[in-house]
């Protein structure tokens, strides 16, 4: 069994502010440890379930999050940035699964702890008129390519989020959202044997899963936080500007629709 786990930082054990996200605080140094022990969590799940190949995807920021001499060696790390596949970089057909670990809820979540979707250019992204974030698009990307995607820990507004689109899946509650910037937290212990707990349990019996897929063509929506930007991305040939914020593509396939996403995400970058 070939097992991938996207991990990003705001939806581990421990954090709630920005604070801890980046930069050369101690904040910052505890959560890239938390970060890394939610992950080895994982890894030893794969390795309870009979995992023989797992690759760990750091998907958060600039992908140099996890501490490498504290990960497990049972798996390898995959750091850096991919335009593209973003957070499940290196992720293809060979993978049986997809783990979702540290995942945030989207854009505009009441309570989602620092819930945003990539990027705070972006106000809403929708795929044919369904709202999305962070961990759909992951998952999607992984149904591109026939992968279930069968775990995800986060807080509870993620967890509810994806549970949303993919029924009830597996998960573990790493905290529980109060606000923007707050939460009911847990000791890692607790939320480590919980993580390690269901993934060994849902790598058990990978027949219960199927890929996420939606229907094609994915007309694609996005609401951007300045109407500048809005403008300069209609000026992409089969871009629509709906309204003044807002524009929309309708995309053949989920990679094709994954390369405008990128296009557009990059030009509303460059008007920071």
């Amino acid at each position: 069994m070939k097992v991938f786990i996207s991990a990003d930082i705001e939806g581990v054990t421990g954090t709630t502010h920005d604070d801890q996200t980046g930069g050369a605080s101690d904040d910052y140094r505890r959560a890239r440890k938390w970060m890394t022990d939610d992950v080895n969590a994982a890894i030893e799940g794969a390795l309870e379930a009979g995992a023989k190949e797992i690759y760990v995807k750091d998907a958060h920021g600039n992908g140099r999050n996890i501490l490498l001499d504290e990960m497990k060696k049972e798996a390898c790390l995959i750091t850096g940035w991919d335009t593209l596949m973003s957070m499940v970089q290196g992720l293809d057909e060979t993978f049986d699964a997809l783990i979702l670990i540290g995942y945030h809820s989207m854009v505009g979540t009441e309570k989602g702890i620092m819930a945003h979707t990539y990027t705070g250019s972006i106000k809403q992204i929708s795929l044919n008129g369904q709202p999305i974030g962070e961990p759909e698009l992951s998952a999607l990307t992984a149904g591109y390519y026939g992968v279930p995607t069968v775990f995800i820990a986060g807080d509870d507004t993620a967890v509810n989020e994806l549970k949303g689109f993919l029924g009830d899946i597996p998960c573990a509650v790493t905290k529980y959202g109060m606000g923007s910037d707050s939460g009911r937290i847990m000791h890692p212990e607790i939320t480590g044997q919980s993580i390690r707990e269901g993934v060994s349990k849902a790598l058990s019996d990978l027949s219960q899963f199927k890929p996420f897929k939606m229907e094609l063509p994915i007309r694609m929506t996005l609401k951007m936080a300045k109407a500048k930007t809005a403008e300069l991305i209609s000026f992409i040939p089969g871009v629509e500007r709906i309204s003044l914020d807002e524009v929309s593509y309708e995309a053949a396939d989920v990679m094709l629709m994954l390369r405008m996403f990128r296009v557009m995400v990059g030009l509303a970058w460059s008007q920071k």
